[in-house]
């Protein structure tokens, strides 16, 4: 249950609704119960005296004597009999009790001249106390017409043949009867032709309700604003969205079609159902501002269900004959999405064709919107790459500094540090070394020793005793001596590669760079 409401309920009334949408005041100690599909199809409204169809002549003419409320199909309505296809056959009067003639005097008829006096054609006239029935009437006037009673009967007849596959004209059958009208609905009639139309797929939560206004779009359009500024205040409040405004199929009047929705606590909008708001629209509360703003008639825009296409599809429609309506079945390029609609005479083809050519400026309009947006698009698109390969540059450029940067500090930072384990062994070995240097009892005290001994002779003397080493120690410092030369070329290989291995560094910074 929703809290969508239109309007102050009154405190003594209650009103029960199964779409949760109050509509509207309530009177005191009134109760109703309605549902979200009360006036969708076949519905009786008794404040709506008249129905209309959402798709104009594609489903059938109105019976004038029934009353239901306005529905997108008029289904399951009964409807004056319509003549069956073929000659020889009759929906109408089958009791047989007509006159079709008194058979005195001559016979009056559109091809001759009238030669009876008043008084004979008033006695011909009273003759006529039955009207025979317009299906029957139909079939004599094209079958077995008798003005003349002679062989221009079958001229007659042929006539008669000719405007009703025309769909036009009179056609006169009997003495002091009236002429039969032929109009294009005449099952007859050969200009009829079996097109296809979309399936509606309106939903009732959509909300979408369609009126009819009496005022061509030219007077409506201008005064959009002011029609929802009227009928804002009808619903409480609530916002009243126009969805399209287009010309309706009869001369003179407009279509527009329109939703009521509200916003929700949470921020969220949430529409009112279509058949609740064509059945408050209608209600005799509102009658004079319908009335005001030239509103004829509102109808739910609701899908329809399978018994009602069922329905349908099973029934011929405007006289056409049930063969071509069942080839027309059959031919549906998509039954699931399309439907077989009839249209009858010239005008109506005329009108198809019309509309076609709207919808397909309206298409053409539309792609040349998208087209100038694709183009719009387009033309962004190439500034965003420019703007995206600025900004790669910009970010090597930047990350080529920061990597200069990182390697300095980790150069600064790993001075004095080992690169690697090899160079901190050759380190600890190289400590070791100095330190036995160092100890007096070792070699470091023997090369004082000799230094001393170098120092206090004589530099001219070449006779006196010659000092050396002792042939073991002498062995002893030459290996030494080796030891330290292998050690200071290892050091020295050590230090060479890594020399070479900072320049390449530095020669890649700068080539990065």
């Amino acid at each position: 249950m929703s809290n969508f409401s239109f309007g102050t309920p009154s405190a003594a009334g209650s009103s029960t609704g199964s779409g949760g949408f109050s509509f509207g005041t309530t009177t005191g100690g009134s109760t109703s119960t309605t549902s979200p599909f009360g006036s969708a199809f076949g519905a009786t409204n008794p404040a709506v005296t008249s129905s209309g169809t959402a798709f104009g002549s594609a489903f059938g003419a109105t019976n004038p004597a029934v009353t239901n409320s306005g529905t997108g199909f008029n289904f399951g309505t009964s409807q004056q009999a319509k003549p069956a296809c073929g000659f020889g056959t009759s929906t109408g009067n089958t009791s047989g009790t007509f006159f079709i003639g008194s058979g005195f005097g001559k016979p009056t008829s559109g091809f001759g001249t009238q030669t009876t006096d008043g008084s004979q054609q008033l006695q011909l006239q009273q003759a006529a106390v039955v009207q025979p029935d317009p299906s029957l009437a139909l079939h004599l006037a094209i079958c077995t017409p008798s003005v003349f009673n002679n062989e221009n009967d079958e001229v007659l007849r042929k006539w008669n043949q000719l405007q009703a596959f025309w769909g036009a004209g009179k056609g006169y059958y009997a003495p002091n009867m009236p002429p039969v009208e032929f109009t294009p609905e005449n099952p007859y009639c050969r200009f009829k032709v079996v097109c296809y139309a979309r399936i509606p797929n309106y939903r009732n939560e959509n909300g979408i309700v369609q009126i009819i206004i009496g005022k061509p779009p030219s007077e409506v359009k201008p005064h959009k604003q002011q029609i929802v500024s009227t009928l804002t205040p009808m619903f409480g409040g609530a916002e009243v969205v126009v969805d399209e405004i287009f010309a309706a199929e009869v001369p003179d009047k407009t279509n527009i079609r329109l939703y009521v929705q509200q916003t929700l606590p949470n921020g969220e909008k949430q529409r009112a159902a279509a058949a609740d708001v064509s059945r408050y629209m209608m209600g005799p509360i509102n009658t004079q501002t319908l009335k005001n703003l030239c509103i004829q008639d509102v109808i739910p825009l609701l899908m329809l269900t399978e018994t009602q296409l069922k329905e349908y599809l099973d029934t011929p429609q405007r006289g056409i004959d049930p063969a071509l309506w069942e080839q027309g079945k059959r031919e549906n390029p998509d039954p699931k999405k399309y439907f077989p609609v009839v249209k009858v005479g010239f005008q109506e083809l005329q009108k198809q064709f019309k509309y076609q050519e709207e919808h397909a400026k309206n298409l053409q309009a539309s792609m040349n919107n998208i087209m100038d947006e694709i183009t719009q698009l387009r033309h962004k698109q190439i500034l965003v790459k420019a703007a995206i390969q600025n900004a790669k540059w910009k970010q090597a450029n930047l990350t080529r500094r920061v990597l200069k940067l990182v390697s300095a500090q980790e150069v600064e930072r790993k001075r004095g540090v080992p690169l690697d384990q090899t160079e901190e062994q050759i380190r600890m070995r190289l400590e070791d070394l100095y330190m036995q240097l160092m100890q007096p009892t070792q070699y470091r005290g023997c090369l004082n020793e000799l230094m001393a001994q170098m120092s206090v002779k004589p530099g001219n003397s070449r006779s006196g005793p010659r000092y050396g080493l002792v042939g073991d120690k002498e062995k002893e410092v030459a290996q030494y001596v080796a030891w330290q030369h292998d050690a200071l070329q290892a050091v020295v290989g050590v230090l060479k590669e890594d020399i070479q291995t900072v320049d390449n560094m530095m020669e890649e910074i700068q080539r990065k760079s």
